[in-house]
């Protein structure tokens, strides 16, 4: 393997399998050659065809793209750790990335004449497809957090959970208190944000949560649940119902899914027509 071959093969084994590539099981591995042999392939006849038109890459858009790999990482000696267990240097890096970089000037020079949709045409797709724009119910939730920690006595699983206790029957005599509970007490991070979850719908918060979330009344409380984080006191403070997406933020949603799956059909089209072509 070339040794800027790491870096695609590092992004293929995190992207696919979650993992760095020493840690791949042989069956794995197996498939990661693969993907890399395929991925290679395709690569080298886009970079023949970017040669053949006289391509490159600026030294400003290689750098931008390797401090932007850089900025992955806590600070630079973790990111050199990280470069040094793949076996790759700086030099090869680079490589990589110019190649990574030519190969998604050539894709957009694909796709530069498509035209997105116009506002009238987006607005008749609207008009059409109406089952395609319900926006499902949400609910907007706060929340109190007490975790829970067997080496802090004060937050022992019985103390935690009576400690919440204590906050929800203080709320259920006076609501208003919420904001002002959740900022003092609530060991999560919206506490400064009063509690704020946000806009939540089905599906979005632990499995435990969720269950409770969507059977309480708008402005009930809900009953002392566990999650993986802790013990939570949930409030839903506000219960938007299943409705249409206005057409003023659909018709952008539209115009712009449109246009991203016209580019990606032409693009599509475009490498089974390269790879047709004679070496």
């Amino acid at each position: 393997m070339l040794n800027w071959q790491a870096y695609p093969t590092l992004k293929l084994a995190t992207q696919h399998f979650g993992k760095v590539p020493a840690d791949l099981t042989a069956e794995e591995q197996s498939q990661l050659a693969k993907m890399l042999d395929h991925q290679l392939a395709m690569e080298a006849r886009i970079l023949d065809y970017a040669a053949q038109a006289e391509m490159t890459v600026s030294a400003a858009d290689l750098n931008a793209a390797l401090e932007e790999v850089k900025s992955a990482y806590p600070d630079e000696e973790a990111w050199k750790a990280s470069m040094a267990t793949v076996k790759l240097d700086l030099p090869s890096l680079k490589e990589a990335l110019r190649r990574e970089l030519l190969v998604s000037q050539v894709m957009d020079k694909v796709v530069e004449n498509i035209k997105p949709l116009t506002e009238e045409a987006a607005k008749s797709w609207y008009l059409d497809h109406p089952r395609q724009f319900l926006q499902p119910e949400r609910r907007l939730v706060r929340h109190i957090l007490i975790t829970i920690d067997d080496t802090n006595p004060e937050n022992y699983e019985e103390t935690s959970y009576s400690r919440l206790q204590n906050i929800r029957s203080q709320l259920i005599s006076s609501p208003g208190k919420f904001a002002d509970l959740a900022m003092r007490y609530s060991e999560c991070p919206t506490a400064v944000n009063e509690g704020k979850i946000g806009l939540v719908k089905a599906g979005q918060l632990y499995p435990e949560l969720d269950a409770v979330l969507f059977q309480l009344p708008e402005r009930g409380f809900s009953q002392i649940t566990r999650s993986p984080m802790g013990f939570h006191l949930l409030w839903c403070e506000k219960i938007h119902a299943a409705a249409p997406m206005p057409l003023s933020e659909a018709v952008p949603k539209i115009i712009e899914a449109q246009l991203q799956q016209a580019k990606k059909n032409l693009q599509k089209q475009w490498l089974t027509w390269l790879m047709q072509q004679e070496a």
